[in-house]
């Protein structure tokens, strides 16, 4: 069949296209003996052309050729040079050439002729139409095709209407379109005209748009610093949840390692987002706020926590972009500081109801090779060595002491000699199974749509009895008229979450390996070693020989209790009214309510309370916190088009009430066997009562974003956000933030305008000042408590914390220069940011002297400069869009310092505090938050095995000074970010992700508490191997730890135990392969599509430090698969 109306689009499209895209050089072709159709194609791999051939042109195609060009060659060049001695025609527009067949008068094609031709001359059915986007506006160039012979196609001319002649009925016509989805028409009996609308796809929303969560904004136009990621973007790399996935997608959103709870499902994520934000000693982490330094969530324009984004199903996400800069956040005024999460969900779309299924199922296993611990043998060696068998002194009761000690020591011999070697940190861990299952309805009339889902979700975890079970249901609803959409959105959610019974992994870790888990009966002792030997001589001073040590098997078999239950409901309604073109106005009105609960209960039989009498034994604790939100506004948003001006203003007044309540109890004294009931508790813990607390912040806002650009080319962006809040200080109570933004969008000068090659190049920059108000009201609002007692004028009250009502508000001063690049037909893009952000003033609790009767009182003191850029990087190798033959390969990266000012000698005393207490923190005028503080070492003395010290002066000495400490490391990476590489081959798709950070140091903690500073009542407790092998033994080692002998010695901090911190880590290997209208599936089980996903995250991990990576739950490797239907 001939594509017709194609050639009346192309011919009218090249009016405006230019001949740039002609102009591309090809490389020096010589082919011999080929065809036609062969050389094409290797044209297509070495341009960015997709060529299309009517159907009267196969059997020239077939001809044999012989072709040699030399370098420089156009591809018109090429191809007029090819067809010059056929009877073969081409017209080239964009991205694609049309071959056709000439006319046999010599005459050019008209588009009225071929059309009248095709019309009469085909034995077919004749089809036409209007395509048009989701606004009602034509779509010129889009490709009809046949969908059992895609290459019979076809293209809509420049008013969108087509014609397209069909074999029969029962066929079904493919309508694709650059940054469109798919849609797929059925021809019916008796319907020959067709009205197609098509609507952007996920990739093409992220290209166009930037969603702030209150206003979206053309990103031609913007000039902030945001980055947008669709739904599936998030699912190439994980199935389990949106934060593990952004973390390898955007350099400047960063998940730091939990070095305390590695991979429990029950721990939030620690977020950074262009590093910390402003520095806070002793910041609260209150019960409702959380971290003050994450950035805002917002969820389809809500604000949420941390833990519902963790929890979101991400087979619900549609898009989630990232701001950054003031330019983008200065809207949300006293919330923006730390950066803006924005999540939006899939919405409801008119169209035939479809039922969408989506499974995921991971296995994880605990990653184990960290720990570096002794094995039965080696601890006892290790043991002995230290002295731990020797009694130092003489006489009658020195000697029974000593034969006491060599019993017990040949006691565990015996053990060890006989096989007794304990792996313990394989006891409380398991192979993790997670299952999830989401299903989802979508679709509706024009009038009336609805999307509709349910989930569940069971994380089982790697350590035995942890479990955090999710569930959650949706509803939204939204109706359209004439100018009038109201939606609705009803999302309630909940978990079960449930810590492991077997306590803290350190536990397990640290016991000694010559013990056994049960008894010679196969039961399980409570203790692994009571209290023997001769106890305490009164003459000598001398402890036990052994302290009774508790079988940590015993504890986690006992009926204890931790978990946590939490109920969600969110709701949102949204009524937008368009009374004129480029005139809405838009009010919200949003409730949330979370309601949580804790319950931990210890029975009394566990070995911690031996000693203790009975009504101490057992202890029961719960705390119940409630959140609620109200939120409204109104939006009125205006945008008008005058030739090359172009003006939008969107405009929001909103009003914000946030309230917390919070109760605690804590009972102790349970009856043996008890299962943790109340009301069976002897009495509340000692010099304790119930806790209430509760809390209430209003917030009123008024928001006006202005956008203004010419051409778009020079672009101009204004915000301003006016806050009051309660939060802050009762004088203080009103702020204004803002940002102003400017751009350039090169590529449409005059200049470049024709160099097609160039898609993007945009410089931008912004500044401005946004704020945070996450730290709580508690700062600003002096604290009372009641006395216990009582006198005869009553009860009393005391002041427990001082308020600041001068309290003003933490503003960061942000500045942002940016540059967009994308080039090369979309084989090659560039996005890089340099940022400088200052937090001034900081809140800082400053110590006081004890007659002010508290601790400290929290005033505005210095600031925070963070300077540091980031940049992503993707190229394409392979970029053959007609095969979908696609290999791109990523970088992307970023870096931060910060330093502190204005700080001057008002934390003298808290430095010097500090440094007595061995701490390697200091807060200093010049240095980051980020240095690690410590005496610098020359190392371990050969002859003695002692250490030596450098001082400020550069002298050596034997002698600690605390005086002596400098700046020795920084933990902060020079470098961090994310290398990957993704192949795609028509429906399967192949990629890899691995995360990098060079240039930071660690302190590691391993080496100073498990390799020195050992003491003789932590000797019971298993160490790391270096112990034993790496330490001074003999006069003339050379040895990075001082001698054995010396574990009554405790090692100041110096540098001798900062590291290297550099890393390189597979945080995703990912394939899916995605079937499409198969027959069979779809006529037997009704499945339009199925996609099948592997995943394999945290597989391997190569690092200069050797240290344990996380103490009370381990990290874990994963292996997941994902399984999408839709029906």
């Amino acid at each position: 069949m001939k594509i017709t109306t194609f050639l009346f689009f192309l011919c009218v499209f090249s009016l405006y296209a230019g001949s740039g895209s002609s102009q591309q050089m090809l490389p020096a072709l010589d082919m011999k003996n080929v065809t036609l159709d062969q050389v094409f194609s290797v044209i297509e791999k070495e341009s960015h052309f997709v060529f299309l051939f009517t159907d009267d042109t196969e059997f020239e195609l077939k001809k044999k050729v012989n072709i040699r060009t030399g370098d420089n060659k156009t591809v018109s060049e090429v191809i007029t040079q090819l067809l010059k001695n056929t009877e073969l025609d081409f017209l080239i527009t964009s991205r694609q050439i049309a071959v056709y067949k000439k006319k046999s008068d010599g005459k050019k094609v008209e588009v009225a002729d071929i059309r009248e031709t095709q019309a009469t001359t085909q034995k077919s059915i004749k089809i036409s139409g209007v395509i048009t986007d989701d606004k009602g506006q034509p779509l010129p160039g889009v490709t009809i095709s046949l969908k059992s012979n895609r290459q019979v196609a076809n293209f809509s001319d420049i008013d969108g209407k087509f014609i397209f002649m069909v074999p029969s009925v029962g066929e079904s016509l493919m309508f694709t379109y650059i940054g469109m989805q798919e849609e797929e028409v059925l021809i019916k009996e008796g319907i020959t005209h067709y009205n197609i609308k098509m609507n952007p796809s996920e990739s093409q929303l992220k290209e166009v748009v930037v969603e702030t969560g209150m206003f979206q904004r053309d990103k031609v136009s913007f000039t902030g610093s945001a980055a947008a990621y669709t739904g599936t973007e998030l699912r190439n790399i994980s199935n389990q949840n949106l934060i593990q996935s952004l973390k390898v997608l955007d350099p400047s959103f960063v998940v730091l390692d939990n070095s305390i709870r590695g991979s429990d499902p029950n721990t939030m994520a620690t977020i950074e987002l262009r590093g910390q934000g402003g520095s806070i000693i002793n910041s609260v982490k209150d019960e409702f706020k959380g971290d003050p330094n994450l950035p805002l969530f917002i969820l389809n324009g809500v604000e949420v926590s941390i833990t519902r984004i963790n929890d979101l199903d991400v087979n619900r996400i549609e898009s989630v972009t990232v701001l950054k800069d003031a330019g983008t956040t200065a809207i949300y005024g006293s919330r923006g500081a730390n950066g803006v999460i924005v999540v939006e969900t899939i919405k409801p779309k008119p169209g035939e109801l479809k039922v969408y299924y989506n499974g995921d199922f991971k296995v994880e296993a605990p990653d184990l090779s960290v720990y570096n611990m002794m094995n039965a043998s080696e601890k006892l060696e290790f043991e002995r060595l230290s002295g731990k068998y020797t009694v130092i002194g003489s006489g009658p009761d020195y000697a029974l002491y000593q034969k006491s000690l060599m019993e017990l020591y040949n006691y565990r011999l015996a053990d060890v000699e006989r096989g007794v070697d304990t792996y313990w940190l394989s006891e409380p861990v398991q192979t993790g199974l997670t299952h999830g299952h989401s299903v989802r309805v979508s679709g509706g009339s024009e009038s009336l749509s609805i999307d509709a889902g349910a989930k569940y979700k069971n994380n089982a975890g790697v350590m035995k009895g942890t479990k955090r079970e999710t569930w959650a249901g949706n509803l939204e609803l939204a109706y359209r008229a004439e100018k009038l959409i109201v939606s609705n959105n009803l999302d309630l959610s909940g978990y079960n979450a449930v810590n492991s019974p077997y306590g803290d992994f350190s536990t397990w870790v640290n016991t000694s390996p010559y013990f056994t888990k049960r008894n010679e009966d196969g039961g399980v002792d409570k203790f692994l070693q009571y209290e023997q030997g001769l106890g305490y001589y009164s003459g000598l001073g001398i402890s036990p020989i052994t302290e009774n040590i508790p079988n940590p098997l015993y504890n986690a078999l006992l009926n204890s209790r931790d978990d946590m239950d939490n109920l969600s409901i969110f709701n949102t309604l949204q009524i937008q009214y368009t009374p004129i073109e480029g005139l809405r106005f838009k009010v919200g009105l949003d409730l949330s309510r979370e309601h949580t609960k804790k319950v931990v209960f210890t029975p009394p039989e566990n070995t911690k309370y031996h000693n203790l009498s009975f009504y101490e034994k057992g202890e029961y604790s719960n705390r119940d916190a409630k959140d609620m939100i109200y939120k409204g506004h109104i939006d009125a948003i205006f945008a008008k088009t005058l030739k090359k001006h172009s003006v939008t203003l969107s405009t929001r007044s909103q009003i914000r009430q946030r309230s917390n309540d919070y109760i605690s109890t804590t009972a102790v004294g349970f009856p043996y066997n008890s299962q943790g009931t109340p009301n069976l508790a002897y009495s509340y813990k000692e010099n304790s009562k119930p806790g209430y607390y509760q809390s209430k912040s209003r917030g009123v806002s008024f928001i006006g974003n202005f956008n203004y650009n010419y051409d778009k080319r020079y672009l101009l962006d204004l915000s301003l956000s006016m806050d009051g809040s309660s939060t802050f200080g009762s004088n203080e109570l009103f702020k204004s933030f803002w940002s102003v933004g400017g751009g350039w969008n090169i590529n449409r000068e005059s200049f470049l305008k024709d160099q097609l090659w160039i898609e993007i190049l945009k410089i931008r920059a912004t500044t401005g000042i946004t704020g945070n108000q996450n730290m709580g009201d508690i700062y600003s609002n002096s604290v009372y408590r009641y006395f216990i007692d009582s006198n005869v004028f009553g009860q009393g009250a005391y002041i427990s914390a001082f308020g600041n009502p001068d309290l003003p508000w933490l503003v960061s001063k942000d500045i942002n220069l940016g540059i967009d690049f994308k080039a090369l037909y979309g084989r090659l893009s560039l996005t890089f940011d340099v940022f400088r952000k200052t937090d001034d003033p900081n809140i800082i609790q400053v110590p006081q002297i004890p007659s002010t009767g508290v601790d400290q009182y929290p005033m505005n003191l210095g600031y925070l400069v963070n300077n540091g850029y980031e940049f992503k990087l993707i190229g394409y190798p392979v970029y053959n869009l007609s095969e979908r033959i696609l290999w791109s390969i990523s970088v992307s990266g970023t870096h931060n310092k910060k330093k502190y000012g204005g700080l001057g000698n008002m934390l003298d005393s808290y430095n010097e505090a500090q440094r007595k207490s061995n701490t390697l923190a200091q807060y200093i005028d010049g240095y980051s938050p980020d240095a690690i503080w410590a005496v610098r070492s020359y190392g371990i003395d050969p002859a003695t095995g002692e250490e030596v010290f450098i001082k400020k002066n550069g002298d050596l000495t034997f002698d600690y000074d605390a005086d002596d400490m400098v700046v020795v490391g920084n933990k902060r990476p020079q470098l961090l970010g994310v290398l990957s590489t993704n192949f795609r081959y028509k429906n399967f798709e192949f990629g890899m992700s691995f995360s990098y950070s060079f240039g930071s140091d660690i302190y590691n903690r391993v080496l100073y508490e498990k390799v020195e500073n050992i003491t003789k009542s932590s000797l019971e407790r298993n160490q790391d191997k270096r112990a034993l092998y790496d330490r001074w033994k003999n006069p003339g080692d050379i040895s990075e730890f001082k001698a054995i002998q010396t574990v009554t010695d405790i090692s100041p901090r110096t540098s001798r135990f900062v590291q290297k911190n550099n890393y390189l880590k597979s945080e995703s290997i990912s394939c899916r392969y995605e079937i499409v209208n198969n027959n069979w599936l779809k006529n037997n089980l009704g499945v339009s599509s199925l996609i099948i996903s592997g995943y394999m995250n945290d597989i391997f991990r190569i690092e200069t430090s050797k240290t344990e990576r996380s103490i009370e739950y381990p990290f874990a490797r994963s292996v997941s698969l994902g399984l999408n239907v839709a029906f």
